[in-house]
């Protein structure tokens, strides 16, 4: 069953930006300190967020339960609801800058009937699963001038006790290629590159303090880190994945719509959850 965040109404045109994937809670632990509160999160709220400071109209398709505050946390943002009993939530353990995830409780799986019939052709689709809660082929249901997929939740395994560990293959894609794939270099580690290279023209990955690379048309290109005092590494790939694909769709070559996700995402980490996702004017600012 779908709801919306907003009365139906007739001629809005639909959103330049989609983002599909599961809205989440995050318990954040750093360095053996108290846990935090449920911080809302998700990567298609972190990117449809930060698209909409970019100031693209943005619809968000996701599945989610009735205590995540959607109206609140993704104000101006068309968000189209499939209903679930839980909303997906992790528990993140950081140590040293390395990431420890346990799963606490997952949502419904999102079909391609819950996309609008008039959402299918956006400029930008963005999407991010979390857990397995959409299918590969759903780049298929789409026909975007960029596409670009954040696969972690297809790489994300788990057993009775919630820890997540990733998968040395993605699952089988059938249908077109993606423009973008972002994904970290701790995901991967043990992940054929060819795989990668066979899904997608352009291959982001991040690297933390390392800085990140991007490939395209057999070559890599290396992007400097930008320094940042970081306070909440949640949701920084996702950014860097959103902003780097709304620069390469204005025409950015590879280098400078690298180093403008990397300034985004310094500045993500600066800030805790959603709060940190950056607006033009702050990334254009600090790049100056």
């Amino acid at each position: 069953m779908l709801r919306g965040t907003e009365p139906k109404r007739t001629m809005i045109p639909a959103p330049n930006f989609i983002a599909l994937g599961h809205l989440s809670f995050d318990v954040n632990v750093v360095d053996n300190g108290d846990p935090s509160s449920h911080i809302p999160g998700g990567a298609a709220a972190y990117a449809g967020l930060t698209a909409h400071k970019h100031d693209l109209s943005t619809g968000v398709i996701s599945s989610v339960g009735d205590d995540y505050p959607v109206n609140l946390i993704l104000d101006g943002i068309d968000v189209r609801v499939v209903e679930s009993e839980h909303t997906a939530s992790f528990a993140n353990y950081y140590e040293n800058g390395d990431r420890t995830q346990v799963l606490i409780a997952s949502g419904t799986r999102i079909s391609q009937a819950a996309v609008p019939s008039d959402w299918t052709t956006p400029d930008i689709l963005f999407v991010g699963p979390l857990l397995h809660e959409i299918p590969t082929e759903c780049v298929n249901w789409f026909e975007p001038k960029l596409s670009c997929l954040v696969p972690s939740g297809w790489l994300r395994r788990w057993g009775h006790d919630g820890a997540i560990s990733h998968a040395d293959m993605l699952p089988p894609f059938r249908g077109k290629k993606w423009d973008v794939i972002a994904v970290s270099e701790s995901e991967i580690e043990s992940l054929p590159e060819q795989q990668l290279f066979d899904l997608a023209e352009t291959i982001c990955v991040t690297k933390g303090d390392n800085g990140s690379r991007i490939w395209q048309n057999g070559e890599w290109t290396r992007i400097p880190v930008i320094a940042a005092e970081p306070v909440d590494l949640t949701g920084a790939g996702d950014i860097f994945a959103t902003t780097f694909v709304i620069a390469s769709s204005e025409g950015k070559g590879i280098e400078e719509a690298g180093v403008y996700a990397a300034t985004a995402s310094a500045i993500s980490i600066e800030s805790t959850g959603l709060t940190g996702c950056p607006s033009r004017g702050q990334i254009e600012a600090r790049l100056g």
